[in-house]
């Protein structure tokens, strides 16, 4: 059966304490942020393509029982000091929290927030209380829970990011290694046509660092992926393609034709003057809606 945890704290207590009910929803599809244009002399709408996701809610639902964390039963005041730790647990508002989902080996998480009331129904002769908490993610995407480095050449079309296949969503906050000696490097999703390039050189041994979620860049000459640990290059990085203006390399992955279970991400990388010690690099999590 699937499985939550919330900040590590298992959502079916193992000594009882609650559990998560089988009625708990399933994290939803989210839906695309509409976008509507009309122009005189056109019928219905331009199509809009590249919409921006919104953020989603399910609900868990939760039976809170009499029994102690020792797995003893405490009757109905037992359960009160049970609702109280969910109640804490639940209450945290000055962060987001991370919600782990588990069901054999698949493993997603996401950052979440609950600001919804909930009001529990309780059973006081059976000491049970039973809610469900409406959880809210704001940032849509569930990841894996750590990243994964895949390495590729720095000059080539048209390669599968092994590491990033069977994501469902875009990568957003990829970061990315190019190795000199390389000129003029630039990195392309092949699915969307964004590209990612710094015009300029990059010796043997250094190395560029473009973390597309942050819209940062450095050069380092150490073998690092801490941006803090070069120097910055943020403004002589440059985008191009849809929504370039607003963001950098989202890594996106391509249903095969026919085949929705074949979902590679692809990307293409081109440098001049590179040598057998040049590459390209990327860290990051898969995506999934």
């Amino acid at each position: 059966m699937p499985s939550y945890f919330l900040d590590g704290v298992p959502l079916t207590h193992p000594a009882g304490c609650w559990r998560a009910k089988v009625g708990t929803q399933r994290r939803p599809v989210p839906g695309a942020r509409a976008v509507k244009v009309t122009v005189p002399g056109r019928h219905g709408d331009l199509p809009v393509v590249g919409l921006d996701l919104e953020s989603t809610m399910f609900g868990i639902k939760v039976a809170v029982y009499g029994v102690t964390p020792s797995g003893e039963d405490g009757g109905y005041e037992q359960m009160e000091h049970n609702l109280e730790a969910l109640g804490a647990l639940f209450g945290v508002r000055h962060r987001l929290m991370t919600l782990k989902y588990v069901a054999g080996s698949i493993v997603r998480v996401a950052d979440v927030t609950i600001t919804s009331a909930v009001e529990p129904d309780i059973n006081v002769g059976a000491a049970i209380a039973r809610f469900t908490v409406p959880v809210e993610v704001p940032g849509v995407l569930w990841r894996d829970e750590l990243p994964s480095t895949w390495s590729g050449s720095a000059n080539a079309a048209d390669q599968a990011v092994t590491t990033l296949a069977g994501s469902t969503g875009p990568i957003t906050d990829a970061l990315l290694r190019l190795t000199g000696p390389a000129v003029n490097p630039a990195v392309t999703d092949v699915a969307t046509g964004l590209t990612v390039f710094r015009p300029g050189g990059l010796l043997a041994g250094e190395r560029l660092l473009i973390d597309c979620g942050q819209m940062r860049a450095a050069k380092v000459t150490t073998d690092t992926w801490d941006l803090d640990a070069g120097s910055d290059v943020t403004g002589e990085v440059d985008a191009t393609g849809p929504g370039s203006a607003w963001r950098w390399l989202h890594l996106t992955p391509a249903v095969a034709v026919g085949d929705p279970w074949s979902r590679p991400v692809l990307v293409a990388s081109s440098a001049t003057s590179t040598d057998t010690s040049s590459k390209l690099e990327i860290r990051a999590r898969r995506a999934f809606l």
